[in-house]
């Protein structure tokens, strides 16, 4: 079952337990006071903090989209701080990681991990239609393939940030707000290049970016990573940007041939696969130096 209400959807799911960016406001946020507003809906979106605003939402996803990088930037910080306290206070490089990532976790709520699992399997059956790929993504049931990928994810990102960690505290936390950072700016990829693959649910709420839009997302996301990894390694302030934005181009391809256009599912994924992307190649490009 699903029931919409403004500003509001309900139905099966984790990423249904969070109120869907649905607004009628066609504008773009202009004044300071508008962009601050349009972080804090983005925030009581794709977090679990306890921030609200009256009534419904005053603008679309996509007409905000700017702010998902730096939303990403306050996730990152957040889990690199506890994972640099972990290492500080004695705990191991493992033991860390695992305490930055599930600090990420509890802020968003899984919200990204919950659309990767659903994604996974969504894509498992061979030969599935479209239709049918689609009608696995609203089921809340969790299957084999969509519990092997929250494994890959959880490991590979532990992994990844012990290797970092192992080296120096600080640099897992750069590491983590360059993740956090660029994997948020990721979404904008398929949202500027598809069409929402249903006519409810979150994809159909977002509405169309523009192509500007689109631009200034990936760039704040770009930047601020290149900012943020230049000093852990040059190598890694190129490559882990280009990996996360190959990662993102190939999402849409897939996307459009398996599902018809994308869904917030589907963002989730490509965010997930982003921030592997991003936390695997500073950890490869540390292991250079």
């Amino acid at each position: 079952m699903r029931e919409e209400c403004a500003g509001v959807s309900e139905g099966r799911g984790l990423s249904y337990k969070h109120p869907v960016m649905t607004s009628e406001n066609p504008d773009r946020p202009g004044t300071v006071e508008e962009w601050t507003a349009a972080l804090g809906e983005s925030a009581t979106f794709f977090t679990r903090l306890p921030l609200s605003f009256g009534g419904a939402p005053r603008f679309r996803l996509a007409r905000r989209l700017p702010t998902l990088p730096v939303l990403g930037l306050g996730v990152g910080l957040a889990a690199g701080v506890d994972l640099a306290i972990a290492r500080w206070l004695g705990a191991g490089p493992i033991l860390a990681a695992f305490v930055g990532l599930l600090t990420a976790l509890v802020i968003t709520g899984a919200l990204h991990e919950d659309g990767l699992a659903d994604t996974a399997d969504a894509l498992g059956p061979v030969g599935a239609s479209v239709e049918r790929r689609l009608e696995i993504l609203r089921d809340s049931r969790i299957g084999a393939f969509g519990a092997l990928a929250l494994i890959f994810s959880v490991g590979v990102r532990v992994t990844a940030l012990a290797q970092i960690a192992a080296r120096d505290a600080g640099l897992a936390l750069l590491a983590l707000v360059a993740a956090h950072v660029l994997s948020r700016a990721a979404i904008a990829w398929p949202m500027g290049a598809l069409e929402p693959a249903r006519g409810d649910g979150l994809g159909a709420s977002t509405g169309q970016p523009t192509t500007n839009d689109v631009g200034v997302t990936l760039a704040i996301g770009g930047g601020l990573a290149i900012l943020v990894l230049i000093g852990v390694s040059p190598m890694a302030a190129v490559l882990a940007p280009a990996a996360v934005f190959a990662v993102a181009w190939g999402v849409v391809p897939l996307a459009r041939e398996r599902f018809g256009g994308y869904t917030g599912d589907i963002l989730g994924a490509t965010q997930q696969m982003a921030e592997i992307a991003a936390l695997v190649v500073v950890a490869m490009c540390l292991g250079w130096r």
